[in-house]
């Protein structure tokens, strides 16, 4: 029983939820389009116990989870002197977008066992699973209940409105952008305050309002989860990264924006969904993972676009954020 509720902890620190009236023996976890649902069991009776979890995993209405699919996975735990012999389990038809997948695991080591033709790693619940069998304490996802205003956020788009506004009223807007903006000659004269003088200029209100779209949604949801310090320096790292990409790689022409930053906070969003689930962007990893690669490929179709600073800015997001501390204090 101390692995079964090891598990338990583990899956729950990963965004499974426990269905209601299975006395913690079924949890489930949508990464559209696939809906993964689990059952934990031991004993003798677990082919009968499958059975039913089978019989109830059918009747799910993935609709409501906007999914097409459906992985029913049994996890069945054997303990010391005790195994189960799987080679001949006879092989499941895969029917009407369901998948039932049966493995047999160690409480005392870990080790899974799959039947085969059947996978043996599933969304990472193997390494829970490992986890749990070596007594290790899950991952805590501390959310705060009470979300402060999102100062960092805030001052960063009021700011590049306010420049924006400025250089519209002064009619300067051309020289400023040819002073301040990102560009490979200016770079290579030593003017490198233009990595970041660049990220607060816009060309127009258009380009300001499409990345503030992106800005709102991820820049409060990213100082939320990681605090102001390390949200800040996350901004401004992935905005230099992108800088880089653009000036070493790009056609060396001038550029304004912050969507390289931006790009930046989808990057590590998507990271910190992939370990975290929903609960850090309230969107799923296969969500998360299809807007950043639609958002990427637009870049290559629109002209005027410098999408290697969007790529840049993206990389340099993963890579700082995955360098950081594991836990959002």
């Amino acid at each position: 029983m101390e692995f079964l509720e090891a598990l338990r902890r583990q899956l729950e620190s990963k965004g499974f939820q426990s269905v209601m009236g299975k006395e913690g023996r079924i949890y489930w976890r949508a990464e559209n389009p696939v809906l993964y649902v689990l059952c934990l069991t031991e004993g003798e009776q677990w082919q009968r116990e499958r059975e039913e979890f089978h019989a109830f995993a059918k009747e799910i209405p993935l609709e409501k989870f906007l999914c097409t699919r459906l992985v029913a996975l049994s996890v069945l735990v054997c303990h010391a002197g005790n195994p189960v012999e799987l080679a001949h389990e006879e092989p499941t038809a895969y029917s009407h977008g369901f998948f039932p997948v049966l493995w047999q695991v160690s409480a005392e080591t870990g080790q899974v066992q799959a039947p085969a033709g059947q996978p043996d790693r599933l969304l990472g619940i193997e390494k829970l699973i490992l986890a749990a069998a070596k007594g290790e304490e899950p991952e805590v996802l501390t959310l705060r209940e009470e979300r402060e205003f999102p100062v960092v956020t805030a001052v960063i788009f009021l700011l590049c409105v306010g420049i924006l506004v400025w250089m519209s009223l002064s009619g300067r807007r051309e020289e400023m952008i040819l002073q301040y903006g990102l560009s490979r000659q200016g770079i290579l004269a030593g003017q490198y305050y233009r990595f970041f003088t660049s990220m607060f200029l816009h060309a127009g209100w258009k380009h300001l309002i499409s990345n503030g779209v992106f800005l709102y949604y991820f820049g409060i949801r990213s100082e939320w989860f990681l605090g102001k310090g390390r949200f800040l320096v996350l901004y401004l790292f992935a905005g230099l990264c992108g800088g880089l990409c653009s000036v070493l790689l790009g056609n060396g022409g001038l550029s304004v924006g912050a969507s390289g930053a931006i790009y930046g906070l989808l990057g590590a969003m998507l990271l910190l969904t992939k370990k975290w689930g929903p609960a850090v962007t309230e969107m799923n990893y296969a969500t998360m993972l299809l807007l950043a690669l639609l958002s990427i490929s637009f870049g290559f179709l629109e002209m005027g676009v410098d999408n290697l600073a969007h790529i840049g800015g993206f990389l340099g997001g993963v890579i700082l954020v995955a360098l950081f501390p594991g836990r959002n204090d």
